[in-house]
């Protein structure tokens, strides 16, 4: 029986097809049948042509998207909450490359050493992995680009101070350089591209140790500080998740952006709210000396321990990380995909010119902690870096506060 929770509400059930309205039917004890797909928001609204393949094809075992809030610490909240009511409303998840070690450790997903990722690519791959098993496979990867205006910069900064330089000879009436900068996930994600960049660390390879109090993460955690500080980052930043920057740069209201590869189709889109199209490129995120390090992001599919259609479940995984899903994910959707030899299809690298960058960054990216309790060290780091960027705490004093509630966190 599906079980009804209080947020109910607030999960919005979207039908890939009218003959899906009433959604999945109890399967035939077969662990077959209809399923859901359950993950964020699609901004982009061309998921749905994509499940509609796999239904014209399974009518069988059709499947319905249900799409939880935009953000990602909605997401992961509503999907533990269903999770820990042990429903089954959800059959395949979509779950932040981060959530793995958790929802694996706390037996809310299934292990799938069966499914062959020997096509996708090994970092992402990696992403998916708790305790010597599989319990996720790789379907998008991200990596952090830098968009920037070529109408207004010749080439773009290689290193901070080359982007400082840029910032101060733009014009007045546009704001220099934005990431994610608002309360939630993607700060974490921010600061931590910074701290790796600087050299620095957050936690050990091994996960075991705390290392974030280092001259490395106080130059790191500095540089976004002096941003806001500076003006190099304007001051409207600090409410921006990946959305709201993405509009400020698509409106002529930034002359650089680090965002995901998802943002190319979006502000090459013609109408009255883009002023950009055609007059950007990407490049990689600098670093202090160079180029920088990207976080590792992306979203893998995980089989809910709930699900009484494990088996269509487990194929519909397969069937979405492979060549012909994968490819419509980039050329649909402009998602970075995890089926690596499309990197090296000379037609789309035609079609997509960043895609030479975005491998090199994913090559390179670095993971954020592997850790059952990732929640409470993401906003270990959040908190102190927030209060850090307002100039409320010094990057010192923000950067030994992470490290004492890493500490706790991990304790």
């Amino acid at each position: 029986m599906r079980h009804p929770i209080s947020m109910v509400a607030a999960l919005v059930a979207v039908t890939v097809t009218a003959a899906s309205c009433a959604g999945p039917t109890p399967n035939d004890g077969s662990g077959r049948g209809p399923i859901t797909l359950v993950r964020g928001r699609d901004t982009s609204g061309k998921l749905r042509p994509l499940l509609e393949q796999w239904n014209q094809s399974h009518p069988n075992e059709r499947v319905t998207l249900l799409e939880l809030p935009e953000n990602a610490d909605g997401q992961r909240s509503q999907l533990v909450q269903y999770l820990q009511a042990r429903s089954d409303r959800f059959d395949v998840l979509a779950l932040d490359v981060v959530w793995t070690a958790e929802f694996a450790a706390h037996g809310w997903i299934v292990p799938l050493d069966g499914i062959d990722t020997s096509r996708l690519l090994p970092p992402a791959v990696k992403t998916g992995a708790y305790g010597g098993h599989h319990y996720a496979v790789p379907w998008n990867t991200n990596a952090a680009l830098l968009y920037y205006r070529t109408d207004l910069v010749k080439t773009p900064p290689r290193t901070w101070d080359e982007l400082k330089i840029d910032c101060a000879a733009r014009p007045q009436n546009i704001g220099c350089y934005a990431g994610q900068y608002a309360q939630y996930e993607g700060l974490t994600v921010n600061v931590s591209e910074a701290i790796h960049s600087a050299g620095g660390e957050i936690v050990s390879n091994d996960g075991k140790d705390i290392v974030v109090d280092s001259a490395e993460a106080r130059a790191g955690l500095n540089f976004l500080v002096d941003g806001f500080r500076q003006g190099y980052i304007p001051p409207e930043a600090i409410t921006y998740n990946e959305e709201a920057s993405r509009r400020a740069f698509q409106q002529g209201r930034l002359l650089f952006l680090r965002n995901w590869p998802y943002v190319y189709r979006r502000a090459n889109e013609p109408g009255p709210d883009s002023v950009v199209q055609g007059k950007f490129g990407v490049a990689p995120i600098p670093g202090p000396k160079g180029t920088g390090t990207s976080t590792l992001g992306g979203f893998n599919l995980a089989v809910s321990k709930f699900s009484p259609r494990q088996k269509t479940a487990v194929e519909f995984i397969k069937w979405l990380t492979g060549e012909t899903a994968q490819r419509y994910l980039l050329t649909g959707m402009s998602l970075a995909p995890t089926f690596e030899a499309l990197y090296d299809d000379k037609e789309l690298r035609q079609d997509r010119p960043y895609l030479a960058t975005l491998e090199q960054a994913l090559r390179t990216a670095r993971p954020r902690p592997a850790t059952p309790y990732y929640n409470e060290v993401s906003l270990a780091v959040q908190r102190p870096a927030y209060k850090a960027l307002q100039g409320e705490e010094s990057p010192d004093a923000a950067v030994q506060e992470m490290a004492d509630r890493l500490r706790q966190a991990s304790g």
